[in-house]
């Protein structure tokens, strides 16, 4: 299942390397692949690859970006070798840096209504709509956190300070 001593040798992340993907995503994906492939052929039948997944039983499993880069591999054919793998998946988990027009579209699925402001209901509303499945008290936790004027609301100002907050972790 896994690459041998041998074979890792011989692999070089760094031929992978896509934009917004770094050599330690490319490792990953190579591990999850070597997960699929499991003849350890270097190829996936992508038609069992995909029989496989589905007796899981996961919850949108459509919807997982695994699932959706096997099914466009699938369109191009009925195998996938790891450089079409890749092609495929990094797309899908690239992010970004996030732009004022994309915070404003994230927004405008937020605030329904377009009072401008949103609420615990608004953001469990959404939660809920997207199966994220957040307690009210995660709910209610977040919007006060974002919530700088102390309003029991968050505008757009204070959800674009949230989000282009740089990151604190270790601070």
């Amino acid at each position: 299942l896994f690459l041998n001593v041998e074979d890792s040798a011989k692999f070089k992340p760094e031929r992978f390397r896509r934009a917004g993907l770094n050599e330690t995503d490319v490792l990953e994906m190579k591990a999850s692949f070597d997960l699929l492939d499991q003849e350890g052929a270097g190829e996936l039948d992508l038609d069992d690859v995909i029989d496989e997944l589905q007796t899981f039983q996961i919850e949108r499993l459509e919807q997982e970006p695994i699932m959706i880069a096997i099914k466009a591999c699938r369109r191009r054919g009925p195998t996938a070798d790891f450089g079409g793998f890749v092609d495929a998946l990094a797309p899908l988990l690239a992010v970004p840096e996030p732009t004022e027009e994309s915070l404003r579209r994230a927004w405008r699925l937020l605030d329904d209504d377009r009072r401008g402001t949103i609420g615990v209901e608004d953001l469990s509303r959404a939660s809920n709509k997207y199966g994220l499945r957040l307690t009210m008290e995660e709910v209610s936790d977040m919007i006060a956190f974002a919530d700088e004027g102390q309003s029991g609301e968050v505008g757009f100002d204070e959800f674009q300070n949230v989000i282009m907050r740089p990151d604190q972790a270790g601070t």
